[in-house]
């Protein structure tokens, strides 16, 4: 008989790219709610009120934004057909399609349009309107060249480009350049000088193959369409270059695409892809949450960057779930127990319209929004290599803190198919060692760390199995 320990020295995040034995041990095939940042295990903060009062009605919640403005900012909701804006302690209705749409698809820009700001909005289905802080009105006219029926939106060398249209699905526009009386919303052509001019050309097969979505890097315009990536090169219409970008797995629902330096990202119903400057494919980990995808859908996924996370709203069945990735640690989260239409993130902070059609704080509180957060973590499913061997498992050790009084710490210790459930107070001090007396053998084991009623507490330092192995005899 000899003696060892089963050492999980830090916490990761999901990993369901291989089987669980073949996993390391600071991941994780199943894990909800759970915080990782800094190695530690921590239940998740939830997501507290920013706006006390809801989005009026009760059409559905189609887009948040925050509209930055030299006076602050303002949240703009859009439900049903009516567009809203938070001012002055209130929503108020500052736009109302006529007659009503019918896809309820939205894209937005900022810009200056003669020394205002402005919000322009384009949804593919009704002319592009733009929202001045004021109120709002449509953006351009038959004579400008600019009542195009658009939906995507990119501001790129101060130029707004669109595409959309679902009379010319292939063809991108482009603005005037601003100045000497132009403005973004002339799109014709500039006889003194083409280089400031406006205009459009066709990207691509214009047949079978639609412009789905815009994204606006520092060098580049990238330009999905429904089976290619194309990018726009050049700094005036006389040096344009539209060329073909290599390009790997799926393509993205524009809501999805989430721009970050010189790179974007973008969820899939085949995971997490990235373009990085030169080429589009699945990130190197994309598989670890592919049984998550697995089960959800990504064609109407909502992504947002907040400081050094990206952020994606799934669809589990007519369930709400929350996709997180750090691009620092390169691991992944899931987040549930809640419902949130869109997302977006302005100054360092993660906003979300939650199923009370209020706009939340995420990464904030203790609860979501008084609902209670249930968070686990279940360790790979090892038999340590060594299938012949008899594991007897003699004892846990852990080191925890917990931000509220009397929490509890919760583990199921799996050995072969015989679960036992343990309840642990968390240690009074974070330099104290907690140690668990566990019984019984077996070939395989695994644990399973949740919370106890929406309680919070914090795994320092890993965790630490002492287990005694032999081999059976006659």
């Amino acid at each position: 008989m000899g003696r060892r320990s089963y050492r999980i020295d830090e916490f990761f995040g999901i990993d369901q790219s291989r089987n669980e034995n073949a996993i390391a041990p600071g991941m994780s095939a199943d894990a909800c709610n759970m915080d990782t940042e800094d190695g530690s295990l921590a239940v998740a903060r939830g997501y507290v009120r920013h706006i006390e009062t809801p989005v009026p009605g009760t059409a559905a919640l189609h887009r948040l934004y925050v509209h930055q403005r030299r006076e602050g900012v303002q949240f703009i909701a859009v439900s049903g057909d009516v567009v809203y804006a938070y001012r002055d302690g209130a929503w108020n209705a500052v736009y109302t399609y006529e007659p009503g749409l019918t896809q309820h698809h939205f894209d937005f820009a900022e810009a200056q349009i003669n020394g205002t700001d402005c919000l322009i909005i384009g949804c593919g289905e009704a002319q592009l309107v733009k929202y001045n802080g004021v109120e709002a009105s449509l953006f351009g006219s038959e004579a400008q060249l600019s009542n195009a029926k658009v939906l995507y939106l990119a501001m790129y060398r101060n130029r707004l480009f669109s595409a959309g249209d679902p009379e010319h699905p292939s063809r991108l526009y482009w603005s005037e350049l601003p100045g000497s009386g132009r403005s973004i919303e002339d799109w014709g052509s500039v006889e003194a000088s083409p280089n400031v001019e406006g205009g459009h050309t066709e990207v691509g097969d214009t047949g079978g193959d639609p412009i789905i979505g815009l994204a606006a890097l520092s060098n580049q315009l990238l330009i999905f369409k429904q089976h290619s990536i194309f990018r726009l090169l050049g700094d005036r219409p006389g040096n344009y270059i539209v060329e073909a970008v290599e390009s790997r797995g799926e393509l993205p629902v524009h809501t999805s695409i989430v721009p970050s330096g010189d790179a974007l990202y973008y969820l899939t119903d085949g995971g997490l892809c990235c373009f990085n400057g030169v080429s589009a494919a699945p990130m190197p980990d994309a598989r670890r949450i592919r049984n998550v995808l697995a089960g959800a859908s990504a064609t109407d996924a909502r992504g947002a960057l907040c400081r050094d996370k990206l952020y994606f709203i799934i669809d589990e069945g007519g369930d709400c779930a929350l996709v997180e990735y750090d691009l620092i640690r390169c691991t992944y989260m899931l987040r549930r127990g809640f419902t949130a239409s869109d997302l977006c993130a302005r100054g360092g902070v993660l906003y979300l319209i939650d199923g009370a059609r209020r706009v939340c704080r995420f990464g904030e509180g203790t609860t979501y929004d008084g609902a209670p957060i249930a968070a686990w973590w279940q360790t790979p499913l090892t038999d340590l290599y060594d299938k012949g061997s008899v594991k007897s498992i003699r004892e846990l050790y852990l080191r925890g803190s917990s931000d509220l009084a009397d929490s509890v710490i919760l583990m199921d210790m799996t050995i072969d198919t015989h679960t036992a459930t343990h309840r642990m107070r968390v240690p009074e001090a974070r330099a104290c060692v907690l140690e668990v007396p566990l019984a019984g053998e077996g070939r395989t084991f695994s644990m399973r760390f949740y919370n106890e009623a929406g309680g919070r507490f914090a795994l320092e330092a890993g965790a630490e199995v002492l287990l005694d192995e032999r081999r059976r005899t006659e």
